[in-house]
């Protein structure tokens, strides 16, 4: 992750302090931006980090891979891939047609949790192998009213997105989000109530299929958009 000369003072002092954390500058830039370079205020956060990770046990998580029932992957579909113009990789994220509420209803909830950890890890690796921020594109095609408004489920969303804020900042380049129905705004107003604005700046919100389809085009090769979601060729 590239840092600027005016990062480079308050990142000796941050490293400083935090230094018995045994982080890499990745990381400690990350939570010097996420808190306007505050060192006090970045350390507390970093340090509530640290520990939630080791509570998971999340930093042996790409040796231990843990593994999930096979219908979690087609009920909660997501996909790594390609990148944009300027090397950043890509999340896809098929909303719409997830099962989140019967998941929520019907699964072990710690099981489903790190399920979604297991996501926010792969994204985070991404970010590190192609030094830049990921961007996600999450897909809201055939999102129902049921799925929409299932109040548990907009609870587990906006918990985790408390863990991404708290425990991933500085990650997301964007969030572009597509094929919304009618009554996404309802889902929005609740789940963004824990989003930090310079998260919400980063989210950017498609009105129809044309909107998105020259957006696209503009930020990613047309090979790093998954076949599902191609523009139409002219």
């Amino acid at each position: 992750m590239h840092i600027t000369e005016n990062e480079v003072s308050s990142l000796q002092k941050f490293k400083e302090v935090v230094s018995d954390l045994n982080q890499d500058d990745g990381v400690l830039i990350r939570f010097l931006r996420a808190r306007d370079y505050n060192v006090n205020i970045a350390e507390q956060m970093l340090r509530s980090a640290v520990q939630w990770r080791k509570e998971m046990d999340l930093d042996n998580y790409s040796l231990k891979k843990w593994n999930f029932p096979t219908h979690f992957y087609s009920a909660l579909e997501y996909r790594f891939f390609g990148r944009d113009y300027e090397g950043a990789p890509i999340s896809w994220l098929f909303i719409g047609t997830w099962a989140l509420k019967q998941m929520v209803e019907n699964e072990d909830m710690e099981q489903l949790r790190r399920y979604f950890y297991s996501i926010l890890e792969q994204g985070l690796q991404q970010t590190i192998d192609c030094n830049s921020p990921l961007t996600v594109v999450a897909e809201l095609e055939g999102l129902s009213y049921t799925q929409a408004t299932h109040m548990s489920s907009l609870k587990f969303i906006y918990a985790l997105f408390q863990i991404f804020e708290q425990c991933y900042p500085e990650t997301l380049k964007s969030m572009l989000i597509i094929n919304a129905p009618w009554i996404f705004p309802f889902c929005f107003n609740f789940i963004k109530g824990v989003m930090v604005q310079r998260t919400l700046a980063k989210v950017k919100i498609y009105r129809n299929k044309e909107e998105w389809h020259a957006d696209f085009l503009k930020r990613f090769p047309r090979e790093s958009i998954v076949p599902e979601l191609q523009p139409p060729t002219n």
